[in-house]
């Protein structure tokens, strides 16, 4: 797990201010079923295939040892394949603690490629009592009471695995696997900008999702979300500025707190450019995310009172309103850990934390799009 953090980390994950559930709701209305963990849209495929290969082992035990092994193996053909970047474990190797079957096990339930089955382990289960009751079936002249089997527990309109899956693989979708993954999805994410974008293909990739080319075109309700993830991005950034500020101040690092200064000027300016608060509609944004999740009260409270200092256009980095608040929200999630009232943490603090600009997994989802895009032109 820490070497595809290391790796594919999105520097957003560090919450230092407690905004990640309102993070967590645009991306998850934006673009479900991803995480920061994915890496390449074909481990969508590789997994169930290494689960269907496993399998034909006898037992449940002997099934998850052998998938097991089988995640290790993709390992190697992957980069045997050419592959390295995206590739989850080309360090770590068979000593690999996290495996890709365990960061992408939800998106293969939200996508509808699995249908059933909480685990590997569960799915192993399900294989044998299928197994089971298949070969009590088989006699019969019935042909209704083998329509009445259960399934496998995967979609069966996934696609089959390459000869080869085991020796050389890559990262490339083929057009049959487009085809299927795009309708998939699709489907499954219905109403989503995930769903939108797999069948609206923009201009040109962005930085951002609300940069879009294409963006124009959208559903209202998917161009709106997308607005507020743009204004909450902005506006936000500040809050993360004026905790770090306050931390160089406090830790005496003048280089820093200078750094910190200019970097709030920047932000001010960006605000002032980009109208972030200009025709924001606060009771329309809030209404957008408890639609998606419910916030606490708490977290809500904190996000309206730097909103509403935000608004002021007042100059945060000599706020000492600005200052507490932040101080007051560190306290609020980390107790007697908070940097700002514990020496030993500060001490610990490295020059720099929270800082990275929220994507809302656009960077993850951008990446998928792109593998289908890829394939799609290639056909």
């Amino acid at each position: 797990m820490l070497e595809v953090i290391d790796l594919f980390k999105e520097s957003d994950t560090v919450d230092e201010l407690g905004v990640g559930s309102i993070r967590d709701a645009i991306a998850e209305g934006l673009f479900p079923g991803t995480s920061v963990l994915h890496t390449r849209l074909r481990y969508v495929l590789f997994i169930p295939w290494l689960l269907q290969l496993a399998a034909h082992k006898a037992t449940t035990d002997e099934m998850s040892a052998e998938f097991r092994k089988l995640e290790y193996r993709l390992i190697g053909s992957l980069l045997a394949g050419g592959e390295s970047i995206g590739v989850i474990g080309n360090r770590a190797r068979n000593n690999l603690k996290r495996m890709p079957s365990d960061i992408y096990w939800a998106a293969l339930g939200s996508w509808g490629v699995r249908l059933s089955g909480s685990s590997a382990e569960g799915y192993f289960r399900r294989q044998l009592d299928h197994r089971r009751l298949a070969r009590r079936t088989a006699p019969t002249d019935d042909s209704e009471a083998r329509e009445l089997l259960p399934g496998t527990g995967l979609d069966p309109h996934l696609p089959g695995p390459p000869q080869d899956l085991l020796k050389v693989a890559d990262f490339t979708v083929t057009a049959e696997e487009e085809l299927y993954l795009s309708d998939v999805i699709a489907a499954a994410t219905e109403g989503s900008m995930l769903a939108w974008l797999i069948c609206h293909q923009p201009g040109s990739m962005t930085e951002y999702v609300w940069e879009l080319d294409n963006l124009w075109e959208a559903p209202a309700r998917l161009a709106e979300l997308a607005d507020h993830a743009r204004r909450f991005h902005t506006a936000i950034h500040g809050a993360a500025l004026v905790y770090n500020l306050r931390l160089a101040r406090k830790s005496g690092r003048d280089e820093a707190v200078a750094q910190y200064e200019d970097g709030l000027l920047r932000w001010r300016e960006e605000m002032q450019r980009t109208a972030t608060m200009e025709s924001w509609s606060r009771t329309g944004w809030w209404t957008s995310i408890e639609r998606l999740k419910p916030v606490r009260p708490i977290t809500r409270q904190f996000v309206d009172r730097w909103l509403n200092l935000v608004e002021q256009d007042a100059d945060l980095a000599r706020s000492g309103v600005a200052a507490d608040l932040v101080a007051t929200r560190e306290r609020q999630i980390k107790g007697v850990r908070a940097r700002l009232v514990n020496q030993a943490a500060l001490d610990r603090w490295s020059g720099g934390s929270g800082l990275g600009r929220l994507d809302f997994r656009w960077t993850v989802a951008a990446r998928h799009l792109q593998d289908l895009y890829t394939a799609r032109a290639a056909s």
